[in-house]
């Protein structure tokens, strides 16, 4: 009779292993998030509107958005210095980095 019952104990045992395994998998296994971009190329959210040679001129561009209250980023990537916004505001800083009013 111990035969059994440890028989019968090993598997209930593997039953429940098995289906706590099956609700973790199907609670946490379907991950479909995006890879994280660890060459540096990603900016997210954020959409260029320009690419200058020195920190200066990106420093005059980022100030003239920030005067027209336009949210800029820069990054320096690849000998360029990038400036960066939200992609609602694009047309107006293309707008305002060519001299026109927006």
């Amino acid at each position: 009779m111990d035969g059994v019952t440890v028989l019968t104990s090993f598997l209930l045992l593997v039953v429940v292993f098995g289906v706590l395994g099956g609700v973790l998998f199907w609670a946490f296994g379907n991950d479909r998030r995006a890879v994280p971009d660890y060459t540096g190329d990603d900016f997210g959210l954020l959409t260029e509107v320009a690419a200058v040679p020195t920190g200066a001129a990106a420093d005059v561009l980022a100030k003239r958005l920030r005067a027209a209250r336009i949210k800029v980023t820069v990054v320096r990537r690849g000998g360029l210095h990038r400036l960066m916004v939200f992609p609602a505001d694009v047309p107006d800083a293309k707008l305002l980095l060519r001299g026109e009013p927006s």
